[in-house]
């Protein structure tokens, strides 16, 4: 291989990379808790809120954008949530498709649920 060959090589390998990462994962998730967060005044006027999401595997909480307009009583806690995860974003779309775009603040594995106890045979 020459210079140039090696090159473009490479240049489409980090474009593939790049693409691969660039991926969505959109899951059906549970909305655990919804929280205020910070305050108001005169510049802000948008509360910002975040969101306590558990998938199957995670439990993520995202955080409304800064100035987005959120209105809680459309999220309602316990309620079944479709989303969608790219990166450092995420957006949260209830059943009545009303969204909210949010960045990922905290991400924690959920523990394995147990199964039912083993006794021992006798």
């Amino acid at each position: 291989m020459t210079f140039p060959n090696k090159s473009g090589l490479c240049l489409a390998s980090a474009l593939f990379s790049t693409a691969a990462l660039a991926a969505s994962l959109i899951q059906t998730a549970t909305l655990k808790d919804l929280k205020t967060v910070g305050s108001t005044d005169k510049k802000q006027k948008h509360q910002q809120y975040d969101l306590v999401i558990d998938t199957p595997s995670n439990e993520y909480v995202c955080r409304s954008r800064l100035g987005s307009k959120v209105k809680p009583t459309q999220f309602v806690v316990g309620s079944t949530l479709e989303f969608k995860l790219s990166g450092q974003n995420g957006e949260a779309k209830n059943s009545a498709g009303n969204t909210v775009k949010c960045g990922i603040v905290r991400v924690a594995a959920l523990p394995a649920t147990p199964g039912p106890p083993q006794y021992p045979q006798q």
